[in-house]
């Protein structure tokens, strides 16, 4: 006998849950986004069972969307905060496109044409985010549930990546923005954005920031995770110092940056796009303070592996440092002429 059930998710999403409950059978369970999909789910297993034509595996059969609630569960946890934003909305499509299937049924055909329908509207990063994520959950499948023998988004092909885009700050620019920032209404904007730049971290590792990460009188930021899951410790060094043991002195919660429920960045947005329309900077995000950091870096002289340490990446990651190498060409000069001394030899 089947029986179907309504859950709903905080979004506010709705899935139709099927259970099938038959003697000699092992219980059978599905969820679909509706109402419709559940029944005629429950009414061709049912019937199947009836008939005898239907084999149940050893294997337990799932949905793609039991594994999304418990990769929402057990494995988002383990990501940082602005990355779980991040990921909330792929998740979800996930859910609402394909949830349903079972994911033994779930086919290359299904994922390509998914995958074509988000590049109609989306850049290639975003869809090699979407497929990467729904990679992850499948492959979490595999090797931590046993749910899964293999990997079907694997064998689908993603869309190359433009070259990485390096936007910085001009000294011009620099004065600039830190003038409209202190002029802000937003009395944290100026030292949120002298952080990013003098750190070089990111928005969401900036907005985790507590009083209990810094060693004031040693002038040092600790971080236990970064985005690459990996500790960091950076040195505070003149006005960024200024600016944090002001900050610390200052905190009501704890946190540097006051904030509220849901995302931080929210209540700083307005502030920082004023800001930049008054500085009258163009093309340039948030993110790109990270940038002007790497930037000025390699411009000083400083080798590349030390950059990609300050910037946290990993060595899997060190190609995300190197896009900044053709900033050190004076650099490189010194190199190339003792190379032509000897080859003149």
């Amino acid at each position: 006998m089947a029986t179907i059930n309504v859950h709903q998710a905080k979004d506010g999403m709705k899935t139709f849950r099927v259970r099938i409950r038959r003697k000699g059978e092992p219980t059978q369970t599905a969820s679909f986004p509706s109402l419709k999909d559940a029944r005629k789910w429950a009414t061709m297993i049912e019937g199947e069972m009836i008939a005898g034509k239907h084999f149940p595996v050893s294997k337990p059969k799932h949905t793609l969307s039991e594994l999304l609630d418990r990769y929402v569960q057990e494995i988002m946890p383990r990501k940082t905060l602005e990355t779980q934003r991040s990921h909330r909305a792929t998740v979800r499509f996930w859910q609402k496109r394909l949830g349903h299937k079972l994911l033994s049924d779930i086919t290359k055909a299904d994922i390509v044409a998914l995958r074509d329908e988000i590049s109609q509207t989306s850049a290639p990063a975003t869809v090699q985010k979407y497929l990467t994520i729904l990679t992850h959950a499948l492959n979490t499948a595999i090797r931590e549930y046993g749910w899964l023998d293999q990997n079907v988004v694997t064998t689908v092909s993603r869309p190359p990546l433009p070259p990485g885009r390096v936007r910085f700050l001009s000294d011009e620019e620099r004065s600039s923005l830190l003038i409209e920032c202190q002029n802000s209404q937003n009395h944290y904007l100026y030292a949120l954005v002298v952080l990013a730049m003098a750190t070089a971290l990111r928005r969401g590792s900036l907005f985790d920031l507590t009083t209990e990460n810094v060693q004031v009188d040693k002038g040092i930021i600790y971080l236990e995770k970064t985005k690459n899951r990996s500790r960091l410790a950076l040195p505070l060094v003149g006005e960024a110092l200024t600016v944090t043991r002001n900050l610390c002195a200052a905190s009501q919660d704890g946190y540097l940056f006051p904030r509220a429920t849901g995302n931080p960045w929210c209540h700083y947005r307005t502030a920082w796009e004023h800001a930049v329309a008054r500085a009258k900077l163009r093309d340039f995000s948030f993110h790109c303070l990270r940038h002007t950091a790497a930037s000025y870096l390699v411009q000083a002289g400083v080798p590349l592996y030390t950059v990609g340490v300050i910037l946290g990446h990993s060595s899997r990651s060190s190609a995300m440092t190197v896009r900044y190498a053709h900033l050190a060409t004076e650099n490189l000069r010194e190199a190339l002429t003792t190379l032509t001394a000897r080859l003149s030899l």
